[in-house]
């Protein structure tokens, strides 16, 4: 299973230095933006010793191109957005990825 982190209209480019440095810590390397904010220095400086995963991350334009080819896709958010969507527990998270493994 190969696992791909999108971004999706992130605002401020710290946010995504700060999630490439965490990914490459984690042992990831795929990461996608959507409509992202610029990836100027603030990027960098937040990314630390992780820049090339800024360099080869993929841009798109909506977040239905970046999720063509992925077959099961998990989001995620500080906000409850709306009321009728599906919320999972981690663990109800967990077991979901974990059944698509078999």
């Amino acid at each position: 299973m190969e696992l791909v982190f999108v971004l999706v209209e992130p605002a401020r480019p710290e946010n995504v230095g700060a999630a490439a440095r965490a990914l490459k810590t984690m042992g990831f390397s795929r990461l996608r933006l959507v409509n992202s904010c610029d990836l100027s220095r603030e990027a960098r400086w937040g990314a630390h010793e992780s820049a090339e995963l800024l360099d080869q991350a993929q841009h798109y334009t909506s977040l239905a191109e970046a999720l063509t080819d992925v077959d099961f896709s998990i989001a995620s958010t500080a906000r409850r957005r709306l009321d009728h969507d599906d919320y999972l527990t981690p663990g109800e998270c967990r077991n979901a990825i974990a059944s698509k493994g078999t």
